[in-house]
């Protein structure tokens, strides 16, 4: 993994900065950041991490049910959170926890189809960034997690106006209209901007945080995570996991060439196939 040039810190916006679109958010899942809280240190210990889980009962209940999934193929029955633990590594529950945590936050806006297409496309844009992150030599764990949380300023949105984001998504797919200049028109926000703000309200690395805010610039400088995760979301619309279906996106040939030269040679996956696959596991995360 190529060494990353030092970045600029993304500050944490003071309270009072707070964009009135985002007042009154419903908070994320405190399961989930606590975890991530603990799991930031270095001496961090299973049994600390399971009771943290465990606490949550049916939330428990769901992450085992996970862990259990054909996802994994794990050749015996996971029992307990430590048990998981054990089996999976830490990493991999942690990405399992803030999946069903996420899940759990859009969840009561999941009816409406096309802010679906936005939880699936979090989805894709996650899976498809492990798999590059395997290509690229980088932490595939890590690289799925920022998959996953690149668009939870998206996602806050919709949860808090899921009427005025979906007819947002409406006029923006039929209008051909940008959708980030479409949100600052609609909430003096984009999705960036939002979560950037939410990221910066939990326990959430530097790197994470970068690529919240920053993940459809312009790439620049040495290939960082950020980078990685522009190209598993331009791969998920270019798959058809679209936020917005009605556009035409980029070829699967083409997004690939934005990989370093390297990481594009082993990455030699058949686009049919892979979504075919992501797809599948979609059904069991989603």
């Amino acid at each position: 993994m190529t060494t990353a040039e030092p970045e600029a810190p993304i500050s944490k916006p003071p309270a009072e900065t707070r964009p009135w679109a985002l007042e009154d958010l419903p908070p994320f899942p405190p399961v989930a950041t606590r975890l991530l809280e603990v799991l930031s240190h270095d001496n961090t210990h299973i049994t600390g991490v399971g009771r943290i889980i465990a606490a949550e009962p049916v939330f428990a209940g769901r992450v085992l049910q996970m862990a259990n999934s054909p996802l994994f193929a794990l050749q015996t029955q996971v029992k307990t959170i430590s048990h998981a633990i054990v089996l999976l590594g830490l990493d991999r529950v942690k990405a399992i926890t803030v999946t069903r945590a996420l899940g759990d936050f859009v969840g009561p806006v999941l009816n409406d189809k096309a802010l679906r297409a936005c939880w699936q496309n979090s989805l894709a844009c996650a899976l498809l960034s492990e798999k590059l992150a395997r290509a690229c030599k980088m932490d595939n764990d890590f690289a799925y997690v920022a998959g996953l949380l690149r668009d939870i300023g998206r996602l806050a949105l919709l949860v808090k106006y899921p009427g005025s984001y979906t007819n947002l998504l409406a006029v923006a797919g039929e209008q051909r209209f940008d959708l980030i200049a479409t949100e600052r028109e609609l909430f003096d926000i984009d999705h960036c901007q939002a979560g950037a703000w939410v990221m910066g309200k939990m326990p959430f690395p530097q790197e994470l945080r970068e690529v919240v805010a920053k993940h459809h610039d312009p790439p620049s400088g040495l290939f960082r995570m950020v980078h990685l995760v522009r190209i598993g979301g331009l791969l998920a619309d270019t798959l058809g996991f679209s936020v917005l279906p009605e556009l035409t996106y980029r070829p699967f040939a083409e997004v690939i060439q934005d990989l370093p030269e390297a990481a594009c040679l082993r990455f030699t996956a058949d686009p049919r196939e892979l979504q075919a696959d992501i797809a599948a596991r979609i059904q069991f995360w989603g």
